[in-house]
């Protein structure tokens, strides 16, 4: 199910995003902090369903794209984490 993934996953590697076109209505996080694979970082509200958006790795806030209230398009990056040193 690509709702089931995008909630679970949220996105991949450095960037977590929108799952579908929708409403920003939360954001948990803030740039410069840490946070661990799975964490609630975002919630996007789309066909009357709030979709948490979770931290897809272990790492640090780089960039917020967005707001609450603010429109988002499936696929864009709302949340992005510092490159993996890896």
């Amino acid at each position: 199910d690509p709702l089931t993934a995008g909630a679970d996953m949220a996105g991949s590697g450095d960037a977590v995003t929108a799952p579908m076109t929708g409403i920003v209505r939360l954001i948990d996080v803030d740039v410069g902090q840490a946070v661990s694979a799975g964490d609630r970082l975002a919630v996007v509200e789309a066909m009357k369903m709030e979709h948490p958006l979770t931290a897809p790795r272990d790492g640090t806030i780089a960039a917020i794209h967005g707001e609450p209230g603010s429109a988002v398009e499936g696929g864009a990056v709302l949340i992005a984490l510092e490159p993996d040193e890896d």
